[in-house]
């Protein structure tokens, strides 16, 4: 649900505007209002869960958002969809750690627990299909409203599940709350997505967007000096000495940038420059989220034996090589390369995405996995924040085939990084 909405929504944005008559700035901060509170809690929700239990923040946060979606669906006007999708993000941000969290605990060996987790990860696949396809006929049948509604039998079919079979996570021993990290952290990281979100509509040099990245830094600052200090830190700064880790953390931010900012640049591209409708630009992306899933479901299941290093590396040389394609992208003509390259840079992701999770947790503690965790997705929702945002505004360029172009290259950058990062710093295969 957390990533189906976002690739849905990209496709029904126009619809959105034509209902609501919103500016297209203002429709970006529908998809990135959600990303702020997801971003800025992720950190406390992992350590929360450490020590709350994952299964039962787990299940309270999705009861929230399972009511925000009934929020969205009902939303009469732009103000309250924007807060709606607000509080949808704040109940993402305790769901997404505590899920790896719950299959951390739950498979204690490796091997068993990375296959787990390319299940998944074959979910946020289905998304990407379903998000586009099942989005755009949405969209064109019921109208924008339903993709948000479709969440409340699945949110609730769901708690069923949880609360009947799902066991609860050992806690971690409880200690002093670290508030002032809490604070400075959620401070820090709402402040530089809130940056990245204005400067790409008023300028990035702009007086609002630059007070943003003045607060973002200051409070970057304290959050760190407060961690090192703290005796019982939310973040304990020695968790990043691990190069797996850390590498681990960056190929995230590069994933999310590349994978995710490069749907919403080409949605907005085909619906504006191809005069496609919601329904035909879901039907383009198919090639994109097929090739998602058989790379999550096919290839990473078959080759998980060979370990997160090759995993990653391939799956990432795969989604360059496609992004690399898609530079040739023009007019409607040359269709055939965009389903190559889109297909090619799907395929590489569903490849190597599961694995980014499976590095991130065999380099930590096991009793930090929620934090891990949260670490994790907190690096790939600024990621996904900032290719929305940069990636968003160039594409409004008064050149827009430029303004692809040299997107295209910020991905593939994205792409070649993950490569080297892997190569250089990743395990070859899983240890206990």
């Amino acid at each position: 649900m957390i990533l189906l909405d976002g690739s849905a929504l990209n496709i029904a944005l126009p619809a959105i505007e034509r209902d609501v008559h919103g500016s297209m700035a203002a429709l970006q901060w529908v998809v990135t209002i959600y990303t702020i509170p997801l971003a800025g809690i992720l950190l406390t929700a992992g350590s929360i869960s450490d020590r709350w239990g994952a299964r039962r923040l787990f299940v309270s946060s999705l009861a929230a958002f399972t009511a925000a979606s009934l929020l969205c669906a009902l939303s009469p006007n732009l103000t309250v969809l924007v807060v709606a999708r607000f509080l949808q993000g704040i109940a993402a941000g305790g769901l997404l750690p505590t899920t790896l969290a719950i299959i951390a605990r739950t498979y204690p060996d490796p091997l068993e627990r990375a296959k787990a987790i390319t299940v998944w990860g074959a979910t946020g696949g289905l998304a990407l299909v379903a998000g586009p396809l099942g989005g755009g006929a949405l969209t064109e049948l019921l109208g924008w409203r339903s993709i948000f509604l479709i969440n409340v039998p699945v949110g609730l079919v769901t708690l069923h599940l949880a609360q009947r079979y799902a066991g609860e996570t050992p806690r971690r021993e409880s200690r002093a709350a670290d508030l002032p990290g809490q604070l400075t952290g959620i401070v820090a990281l709402s402040a530089i997505v809130s940056y990245l979100i204005e400067g790409g509509s008023l300028g990035w040099f702009a007086p609002v967007p630059l007070l943003l990245l003045a607060v973002s830094v200051v409070t970057a600052v304290a959050f760190v000096a407060v961690e090192a200090r703290s005796q019982h830190p939310m973040l304990p700064l020695a968790v990043f000495r691990r190069s797996a880790f850390s590498a681990s953390i960056t190929n995230g931010f590069a994933f999310q940038f590349g994978g995710y900012g490069l749907q919403f640049m080409l949605a907005i591209y085909l619906q504006q420059r191809w005069g496609l409708s919601a329904e035909k630009t879901g039907v383009y992306f198919l090639p994109f989220g097929v090739a998602w899933v058989f790379g999550t479901i096919v290839l990473n299941r078959r080759l998980v034996h060979r370990g997160p290093r090759f995993l990653l590396w391939s799956g990432a040389l795969s989604s360059f090589i496609g992004s690399v394609l898609l530079l040739g992208v023009t007019d409607q003509n040359t269709w055939l390369l965009f389903a190559i390259g889109t297909g090619l840079t799907g395929l590489g992701c569903g490849v190597f995405s599961p694995s980014l999770n499976a590095a991130a947790l065999l380099a930590i503690d096991p009793a930090y996995a929620g934090l891990g965790s949260g670490v994790l997705n907190t690096a790939r929702q600024v990621g996904m924040a900032m290719g929305v945002a940069l990636l968003g505004s160039l594409i409004g360029m008064h050149d827009i085939l430029f303004g692809l172009r040299l997107s295209v290259v910020l991905v593939a950058v994205c792409f070649f990084a993950i490569i080297a990062l892997s190569v250089r710093f990743v395990p070859r295969k899983e240890t206990a």
